[in-house]
């Protein structure tokens, strides 16, 4: 899969014909275990931070090729250091590669100045070892709750070459993986079914479970 095949921007699900969204957080669980005093429900980031990572497992296995883009908004001041959380999770050797890019293509109706555009870190080149997997997916669960560590702003997608998929865990309630072809995402469909997102269950089951 070319690295342009399928476009880096949120939300996957809806802008991809063959795409699948899980839901990650168990509203049925709970965020808090007490909202007054802000207390966190930790069952309810341990059943995410499962969830998110059985998903990945299947999506991804140890022989695949791997890149993973990582990118935010900037004024034109802001950039991606290396000192990063997520870079940091990635063992970046001599045969790997990472390179910085620019754009102005993505969620171009909401770039205002010639100056705002967005930045991006892909890392490429890996494979399963060479990522602490847990750690991003955690990252990323706590992206909306800025007492939580680790966490993770910007967006996170994991290509994988190999399979011709794109996953994107974009907060702690879901998850979208996306693939050009039907048949890349039925195993996945098959496997974690009962976690597809209800409210998006009709439009995947209309695409997926046709024999």
């Amino acid at each position: 899969m070319r690295q342009d095949e399928i476009k880096l921007e949120k939300p996957l699900f809806y802008n991809n014909t063959f795409a699948l969204r899980f839901e990650i957080g168990s509203p049925a669980i709970g965020v808090w275990a007490n909202r007054e005093r802000r207390q966190f429900n930790e069952e309810y980031f341990k059943t995410a931070l499962e969830r998110a990572q059985h998903i990945f497992n299947t999506a991804f296995t140890a022989s695949d090729e791997i890149s993973i883009a990582y990118q935010l908004f900037s004024d034109g001041r802001r950039k991606i250091k290396k000192k990063c959380y997520i870079l940091q999770q990635i063992q970046i050797e001599k045969h790997k590669e990472i390179s910085f890019s620019e754009h102005r293509e993505l969620y171009s109706e909401n770039l205002n100045y010639k100056c705002e555009h967005w930045r991006r870190a892909t890392m490429s080149g890996l494979t399963i070892e060479d990522i602490n997997i847990h750690n991003i997916l955690l990252a990323l669960i706590n992206t909306d709750f800025g007492s939580r560590q680790p966490s993770i702003g910007g967006e996170c997608y994991f290509i994988n070459h190999t399979k011709d998929l794109v996953l994107n865990l974009y907060d702690d309630r879901g998850m979208d993986v996306v693939a050009p072809k039907r048949e890349t995402l039925l195993p996945l469909y098959n496997i974690h079914n009962e976690w597809i997102l209800n409210h998006d269950r009709e439009l995947i089951d209309e695409v997926f479970s046709q024999i």
